[in-house]
């Protein structure tokens, strides 16, 4: 009985002294790392940057201003199916007044055959695709 009781108490070794020491220093480091952040976090310190048009204080009070008006300009449907292409002069006039072009996309796209024939030793004639595009503006809001 004695030798076994012998045997469980060498099979937990204790831990050298200067381990232990060293956790002790450790814990003791991160409990003061924690207390310095704590620290600077309630400290009032610089006003916190805030976005362009944004109120300082979070998400309950509304923005100042937008900063840009968006406006976008679509080809016009003349029939159904068919479109006419956006004016160039509408877009110059958009220029004028103080919008910026932002993006250019297709819109609609259309596939028109030519001259149909009813030969079968002629191949078919091709496709032409036409592209209509919708042009995208932004511009500074007025502020009044």
């Amino acid at each position: 009985m004695e030798q076994a009781r012998v045997l469980t108490e060498s099979m937990h070794a204790a831990p050298p002294r200067n381990v232990t020491s060293s956790m002790r220093k450790l814990t003791w480091l991160c409990l003061l790392g924690a207390v310095i952040l704590l620290a600077v976090q309630l400290v009032p310190g610089q006003p916190r940057r805030t976005a362009p048009g944004r109120a300082v204080g979070g998400s309950t009070q509304a923005p100042v201003f937008a900063p840009y008006e968006m406006m976008s300009v679509f080809p016009q449907e003349s029939g159904t199916g068919e479109f006419e292409q956006v004016d160039p002069a509408q877009l110059q006039a958009l220029s004028a007044d103080g919008w910026q072009l932002v993006s250019v996309s297709p819109y609609a796209y259309r596939n028109e055959g030519h001259a149909a024939t009813t030969d079968a030793t002629v191949p078919p004639p091709p496709l032409v695709t036409q592209v209509y595009l919708a042009y995208f503006f932004q511009r500074s809001r007025m502020m009044h």
